[in-house]
């Protein structure tokens, strides 16, 4: 028999969490694949996470609070996006913006791509400098099924990750190469355009493995606009082992995007497809020194560009032309490193810089790229005097070429008077450092050299928006009863926030006299205290009951800002696995009315409700999954903005993996 390893080396260390799955999963799937497993192999079924501070943590030692998506949590949601899975995460904020494009915000205050998050796929930062800066979530080439776990920081986390951890951090982990062997397929075929196309294909060796998955997501967007929209995806991770301590591991991902925008008979806005492309290339090195000490060097890259152009007719003759194409860059080197110091103290440490490239004429008037670099250092410690008390602190610096100098820290103590009870009470201070964009912006429309109109012009000099954060967390586990409830009470303070700011122009500015145009100051402000809680009871594998709630009372300046807090939010998932391989599940959530950051009125309260069954066989040798998934949205709220709105869908989705 062939032999290799799945041990927490093989995963990738410095993001999410190192957990493959339980031995006897990990032996299961070894038998049938003809592999054996050593005893090392059987990881501890109690889950660690490294998205707080760096270091490998159980959930009660951790900062903060903390949710943590699993795979079979994410399959029994029944989900397509990747992006529906949040909305059972208390105090998310879910939304489609236009061609397909997920809008995910955690306490709201976001636009059309969530600028105040930060979001990492294997510890790869997938925040894009272009316009106001943030996550295009359909620019992500993850499958779905290629998951393992998604671990969720509800609050800020400067002082691990730096700039844009602003109100939360989102780690994605997708599954070791040695997870993946073998082939899968999958079709999904439904209602309002859904087509969804998946393959993957994975191989190992005693010391490399690798997979390679492509696919594709459509399907015709929202009503009330031309909305379809179809992306390809490809994407690849191989690992390769030298020795026993150190390990290489390379992950590439490459999106295109074809997605709808426009309205009918809008003339400054019209019908029209715009193009979206990403490709990503990341390669680590791991040197795990002994047990409790490990090191690591990591380089990316992730360039995005897209074009949407498109011409607005004159009453003359002729045509205005609206220059849509961008292109954005960055490129990241880090080095990360931690070690348990004594019985009692751990810590982790590192260095990181990052270079950023946009070009887009629209934007800066000008053919130029605009680039931008910075450059930190971090350190966070934790000690732990007794069994019932762990202190978690830490602090980072970070230097960026168009903002001052800033500074991170955190506090947090943690107390667990019983086993199954812990408190945590912790400050923090976070940071979000303005976009390229919103430092030198100059959004104008010209015509044959003649300024028309100027959107946005920015007078430059703009300082990190700052968030200091008070919460209370409580992390109730009964782990013998699968149930576990957390509840975080929070206050977040917000000061510096950028918003755009009407300017009237000097006269022959523009074409038209009296023009105005938006500049990007630092001039809100806001406070929003609430409590959020969930609740999750896993009486048996393939059984679940999620409960979550969120309620907020936010307080702006101005007052529109408040707004775009939404102030309610409730999720639940209920799920059983029955005789035979039948699985049926049940998913309900809903979030109050809210206004998104640039938008110009509120749209209503959503609920939306979703009943799945389901079905899984082996047919000569092979694994077959049937899955029928009903979505259906409940009123008539708009989505994002006014006029459009979710569809009701039904889908059937086919999956064959041997």
């Amino acid at each position: 028999m062939k032999y290799f390893r799945v041990s927490r080396r093989s995963l990738p260390a410095g993001c999410a969490c190192i957990v493959l799955s339980t031995g006897v999963t990990l032996a299961a799937q070894a038998d049938e694949l003809g592999y054996e497993l050593s005893e090392r192999d059987y990881l501890s079924e109690i889950p660690h996470i490294y998205s707080a501070s760096r270091l490998p943590q159980q959930l009660e030692d951790a900062a903060g609070a903390l949710t943590v998506l699993d795979r079979e949590f994410i399959r029994l949601t029944g989900a397509r996006e990747l992006t529906e899975v949040f909305r059972w995460v208390p105090g998310f904020q879910v939304a489609t913006s236009a061609g397909g494009r997920p809008v995910v915000a955690y306490h709201g205050l976001s636009g059309q791509i969530s600028q105040r998050m930060q979001v990492y796929v294997d510890g790869r930062s997938v925040y894009a400098p272009y316009l106001f800066g943030g996550v295009d979530w359909s620019a992500l080439s993850v499958p779905l099924d290629e998951i393992e776990r998604i671990e969720i920081q509800r609050g800020s986390n400067s002082v691990t990750y730096g700039a844009n951890a602003f109100l939360g951090v989102i780690h994605i982990v997708t599954r070791a190469a040695a997870q993946s062997v073998g082939v899968r397929a999958e079709v999904v075929q439904g209602s309002a355009g859904v087509a969804d196309r998946h393959i993957r294909w994975g191989h190992a060796q005693p010391a490399a493995q690798w997979r390679i998955a492509a696919g594709q997501r459509s399907d015709d967007g929202l009503a009330g606009r031309p909305d379809g929209y179809r992306t390809n995806y490809l994407d690849l991770r191989a690992e390769f082992q030298p020795s026993s301590t150190q390990e290489w591991s390379i992950t590439s991902g490459i999106t295109r995007s074809h997605l709808g925008s426009g309205f009918e008979k809008r003339v400054g806005d019209p019908p029209r497809t715009e193009i979206a492309e990403s490709a990503s290339l990341q390669a680590r090195y791991r040197q795990t020194v002994d047990p409790g000490q490990e090191w690591s060097v990591t380089m990316s890259s992730t360039q995005d560009s897209g074009d949407d152009s498109f011409d607005i007719p004159l009453l003359d003759k002729g045509s205005l032309h609206i220059d849509g194409r961008r292109r954005a860059n960055r490129y990241a080197l880090d080095y990360q490193h931690f070690k348990d110091l004594s019985p009692q103290w751990r810590a982790s440490w590192g260095l990181g810089y990052r270079q950023d490239s946009v070009t887009a004429f629209q934007l800066f008037n000008s053919g130029a790229p605009q680039t931008n670099a910075s450059w930190l250092g971090f350190l966070n410690a934790e000690w732990r005097p007794s069994t019932h008390w762990t202190l978690n602190f830490g602090s980072l610096v970070e230097r960026d070429r168009l903002a001052p100098t800033q500074w991170a820290p955190r506090l947090a103590i943690n107390w667990k008077p019983l086993a199954a009870h812990t408190f945590k009470l912790g400050y923090s201070s976070a940071f979000r450092t303005p976009s390229i964009f919103e430092q030198r912006a100059d959004w104008r429309i010209q015509n044959e050299g003649n300024t028309l109109d100027i959107r946005y012009l920015s007078s430059g000099g703009l300082l990190p928006e700052r968030v200091n954060a008070w919460d209370l967390v409580y992390l109730g586990q009964w782990r013998e009863q699968g149930l576990t409830l957390d509840a975080r009470l929070f206050q977040e303070k917000l000061s510096r926030i950028v918003t755009g700011r009407l300017t009237l122009l000097p006269m022959g500015a523009t074409f038209a006299p009296n023009a105005a145009a938006y500049d990007l100051r630092n001039n809100a402000s806001a406070i929003n205290r609430g409590v959020e809680y969930q609740l999750s009871w896993r009486p048996a594998g393939g059984t679940i009951v999620s409960w979550n709630q969120y309620f907020a009372r936010p307080q702006a300046s101005p007052a529109v800002i408040a707004q775009t807090i939404a102030r309610r939010s409730t999720g639940l998932l209920v799920s059983h696995a029955w005789p035979r391989g039948w699985t049926t599940g049940l998913g309900y959530t809903s979030m109050s009315s809210m206004r998104w950051l640039g938008e110009p009125t509120q749209v209503g309260a959503q609920r939306f409700a979703s009943l799945r069954v389901a079905r899984s066989l082996r047919v000569n040798g092979s694994h077959v999954h049937v899955a029928v998934r009903w979505f259906q949205p409940l009123g008539q709220s708009d989505e994002f903005r006014e006029l459009q709105r979710e569809r009701r869908k039904l889908w059937l989705a086919v999956s064959l993996e041997y």
